[in-house]
């Protein structure tokens, strides 16, 4: 996601109401945080709003938040299973494919390609 926002600064530095209503502006400060500088949930509400990926990604996102919140010491929180676990892989592939296939590349010769 970070990877999207920064092929796309030009366009991402221009939407200071989006960046505001995400939270990815610092309004003591005047400035838009850089996209190397957000949080997974400034992102995700990002994109979410401005519907850069959809809902079926965005709520992949926010299973890996639930989960990667649950490795946190004297917290009860469920982890998943192993066919969870699978799911999520697959659908992480998928949100890698939808990102790449919105990236422009030079050249096709660049352009990544899967074995």
């Amino acid at each position: 996601m970070k990877l999207f926002l920064s092929v796309f600064y030009h366009d991402y530095e221009k939407d200071i109401d989006g960046l505001k209503t995400a939270g990815a502006y610092h309004k003591k400060k005047q400035a838009l945080i850089p996209p190397d500088g957000l949080s997974l949930e400034v992102m995700r509400v990002y994109f979410k709003n401005r519907e850069l990926l959809g809902a079926e990604i965005d709520a992949y996102v926010e299973l890996v938040q639930q989960r990667r919140n649950a490795i946190h010491a004297y917290k009860d929180r469920p982890i998943g299973d192993d066919q969870e676990f699978q799911g999520a892989i697959l659908r992480y592939l998928v949100m890698l494919r939808e990102v790449n296939a919105r990236l422009p590349y030079p050249d096709e010769i660049y352009a990544p390609r899967e074995i």
